[in-house]
C-alpha cells in the first residue's frame, strides 16, 4: 500500500518550512549570529537536528535558530535527518537539556493494507464515536509519511515546560496513545507495540527516506490542548497537573544535602550510579546476536547505548559496534536503517543510567538470567572471618584484636552501660557515665547490631565482584541500595542473602572498618554466632 498516495487523497501536503514553522512560531528560538549559532537570549532556547551521512556515516548536529535556515540545508542534502518538537539549551540532545515540547509526536508502523488505513482514518475521524470495546485517538494536528510509516503529530497550543515531574505526566499519557495507535486495527504489528522516548527525534520534513523518497506532512487538524488529548484516555492516563514540582527548594537542599548540592547543582555532576565492567557491554552484544528481533531492535541497541556508558565505553567504540550490527539486524525484519541506529544512540546520556530492567526486558524482548553471586554457607564464612581476622591481628603485632582498640564512642558507652544495668535508668546512666542528657537519650534506644548487619549488606551489595553492581526489588522495580534511584538491578536472586565473604572482597572489608573500625570483623563473628544459637 502506498502511504503517500493514501494521504495524497485525503489531505493538503504542507510545505516542509510550513510545518516547522507552525510548530515552532517566530520568537521560540534564538536569533542567529553571523556564524550560525543562536545568540544567547535568557529563557529563549533552540532546536537540534542530526544528520547522518550515507556514505561516511558520519553524524552532525545542527543548531536550528528562529529563521530555521539550516532545516534548507538539511532538506536539500541526502542525508538522513532526525530532529524532535524540542527546544535545548546547549548543542546536546540529552534529555536534561531539554526546555519545551511543542508537539507530542507518536510512531505508527505496520499500516501496510487498506483495512489497516480504514481503521486508523475511523479512530481519527470518529474519536469516542468508536464502538464501546474500541479506543478512538484524538485528531493529530499533522500526519507525516517517514517511508515505511507515519508519525502522527500533535502540536500545542502552547509549548509545554519540560520539568521532570512533567515529562513523567506526558511519558504516560503518551505512551497510553501510543498503544491505542498501534493495537486496536491500524497496525499488522499491534502485537509488537514500539513505545518510543518522548525525545525521540523524527525524520526532518523534507528529507531522504529508507526507500529513498522524501518525507512529506499533511494537515489533518487544529493545535492541541492537554485538555483535549486527556478525552481520549482513561482517566488513570490523564495529565491533571503541569505545575513544576519540587519537594525542596535549592536553598533548603543545599542545607540539607551540602555534598549532593555541590556536586549536583554547583559542578553539574551526573547523579550517582553504579558503574560496571566492560564486560556488560560485551555481554549484550553477545546477547543482541542471539536474539534481537523485529520490533524490539530499536530497543535493543538503545540499551546496548545505555550499558556502554554504564561500562566506561567511548561513544565512538560503541558507535562503530552498533553500526556493525546493522546487517545482522536487518536479517531479524524489515528494514533497520543508520538513521535507526542514531535514534537508539541518543541513549548515551547519564539521563539513562538507571535505565529499569524490567523495562529492558519487556522493551528488547531479550530475557536476563540472574545468577547466584556464591554458595558458600555460613560456617564457611565465619570461617575466612575469623582467619582474617587473625591474620591482621599478628601483622599488627597485637596479641588480641581488642587490644589499643581506641576509646570507645558514646554511643558504645550508653550501649555497654545498658547490657551491665538492664534495668537502669536514663538519669542513672547520665550520672554514672558522665555524658550529657542528650547523648543518652540519643543512643538510649540505639540497636547497634541492626545497624552493623544493615552496613554490612549494603556494602556487599556495592561490591562488584562479579563485573557488576547491584540494587533491591521494592514493588516489581529494582532501586539503587544507596541512593534510592530506579535503576538496572544486580542479575542476582532475590532469595540471595548476600553473605559477607571476605575472600571476595576487600572493598567490603575497607568500607566496614571505616566506619566500625579495623577490627569489625569480631563484631561480625558475634553477630553470626549468636544467631546460630
Amino acid at each position: 500500500m502506498d502511504l503517500f498516495k493514501k494521504l495524497e487523497e485525503r489531505f493538503e501536503e504542507i510545505n516542509y518550512r510550513d510545518f516547522y514553522r507552525d510548530i515552532f512560531p517566530v520568537g521560540s528560538f534564538q536569533d542567529e549570529d553571523r556564524e550560525g549559532r543562536g545568540i544567547n537570549q535568557n529563557g529563549i532556547y533552540n532546536g537540534i537536528a542530526v544528520a547522518i551521512n550515507q556514505n561516511t556515516k558520519k553524524i552532525k548536529r545542527f543548531t536550528i535558530t528562529d529563521d530555521l535556515k539550516r532545516l534548507d540545508d538539511l532538506v536539500n542534502s541526502n542525508d538522513f535527518c532526525l530532529m524532535s518538537p524540542i527546544s535545548y539549551v546547549g548543542k546536546s540532545r540529552k534529555s536534561e537539556n531539554a526546555r519545551y515540547l511543542y508537539a507530542l509526536a507518536i510512531d505508527l508502523d505496520g499500516v501496510d493494507t487498506d483495512k489497516n488505513w480504514d481503521f486508523l482514518m475511523q479512530q481519527i475521524e470518529n474519536g469516542h464515536n468508536m464502538v464501546s470495546f474500541i479506543w478512538g485517538l484524538p485528531k493529530p494536528t499533522y500526519i507525516v509519511s517517514s517511508g515505511t510509516g507515519l508519525h502522527l503529530y500533535y502540536v500545542f497550543e502552547e509549548p509545554i515546560p519540560l520539568f521532570k515531574n512533567i515529562v513523567d505526566e506526558l511519558i504516560k499519557i503518551r505512551t497510553r496513545i501510543t498503544w491505542q495507535a498501534w493495537t486496536q486495527g491500524a497496525s499488522t504489528l499491534h502485537d509488537s507495540v514500539q513505545y518510543e522516548s518522548l525525545f525521540q527525534g523524527f525524520r526532518v520534513v523534507g528529507t531522504i527516506t529508507k526507500k529513498g523518497n522524501r518525507a512529506k506532512a499533511y494537515k489533518v487538524g487544529e493545535k492541541v490542548t492537554i485538555e483535549y488529548l486527556n478525552r481520549y484516555v482513561p482517566e488513570s492516563y490523564r495529565i491533571t497537573d503541569l505545575r513544576y514540582k519540587s519537594k525542596l527548594s535549592k536553598a533548603k537542599a543545599k542545607f540539607l544535602y551540602p555534598e549532593w548540592y555541590k556536586r549536583r547543582i554547583e559542578n553539574n555532576q551526573p547523579r550517582n550510579s553504579w558503574r560496571c565492567k566492560p564486560d556488560l557491554y560485551y555481554w549484550w552484544i553477545r546477547r543482541l546476536k542471539e536474539g534481537a528481533e523485529q520490533g524490539h531492535r530499536y530497543w535493543c541497541i538503545m540499551t546496548l547505548a545505555t550499558y556502554a556508558i554504564k561500562s566506561g565505553i567511548p561513544f565512538e567504540v560503541l558507535e562503530k559496534d552498533a553500526f556493525e550490527l546493522l546487517p545482522l539486524m536487518n536479517e531479524r525484519g524489515d528494514a533497520f536503517t543508520e538513521d535507526d541506529v542514531i535514534h537508539a544512540l541518543e541513549a548515551y546520556n547519564d539521563s539513562y543510567i538507571t535505565y529499569p530492567i524490567d523495562t529492558i526486558v519487556t522493551r528488547t524482548g531479550i530475557k536476563i538470567e540472574k545468577n547466584k553471586r556464591n554458595g558458600r554457607k555460613q560456617k564457611d564464612h565465619l570461617e575466612i572471618a575469623r582467619g582474617i581476622r587473625d591474620i591482621s591481628v599478628k601483622q599488627k603485632g597485637k596479641k588480641t584484636w581488642i587490644e589499643g582498640n581506641g576509646r570507645p564512642s558514646k554511643h558504645r558507652i550508653v550501649i555497654d552501660w545498658r547490657n551491665k544495668n538492664p534495668n537502669g535508668k536514663k538519669i542513672e546512666c547520665i550520672r554514672d557515665t558522665g555524658l550529657s542528657k542528650p547523648t543518652v537519650l540519643k543512643w538510649w534506644n540505639y540497636d547497634e547490631k541492626a545497624e552493623f548487619l544493615r552496613d554490612l549488606e549494603e556494602f556487599c551489595k556495592r561490591d562488584a565482584v562479579e563485573g557488576t553492581w547491584i540494587t533491591v526489588e521494592k514493588g516489581g522495580k529494582h532501586y539503587d541500595v544507596v541512593t534510592g534511584e530506579e535503576s538496572l538491578p544486580f542479575y542476582a536472586d532475590e532469595s540471595d542473602t548476600f553473605e559477607l565473604d571476605p575472600m571476595d572482597s576487600g572493598w567490603v572489608h575497607d568500607r566496614m572498618a571505616e566506619k566500625w573500625g579495623e577490627f569489625w570483623l569480631d563484631k561480625y563473628i558475634e553477630y553470626m554466632e549468636e544467631e546460630k544459637k
